[in-house]
């Protein structure tokens, strides 16, 4: 999975945006819409870690529909963990 970021000018309770895509190279459109799932189903466990101000784009890649998971979710707490730190040392 690729994960993209970059500030916004929103500000607010709604200020942080995610969203979440798969391209046909994943499969078809049912396998597509598994992996928009499960990475939706993981965003949404960790949405309070998430910076505000900011928009996410996650990508999935094929190998998430082989992946357990509790393997993308320990992956995707290392992303956001590493892109908040980077973030707040940039302040």
């Amino acid at each position: 999975m690729v994960i993209q970021l970059i500030p916004n000018d929103i500000q607010g309770k709604f200020s942080t945006r995610v969203g979440f895509t798969a391209s046909k190279k994943i499969g078809n459109a049912v396998k597509r819409n598994y992996a928009k799932r499960l990475m939706r189903a993981l965003v949404y466990r960790q949405s309070n870690e998430l910076a505000s101000s900011f928009d996410y784009v996650f990508i999935a890649r094929q190998s998430i529909l082989n992946k357990k998971f509790y393997l993308i979710e320990s992956e995707i707490m290392r992303a956001i963990k590493h892109f908040n730190k980077s973030i707040f040392e940039q302040k």
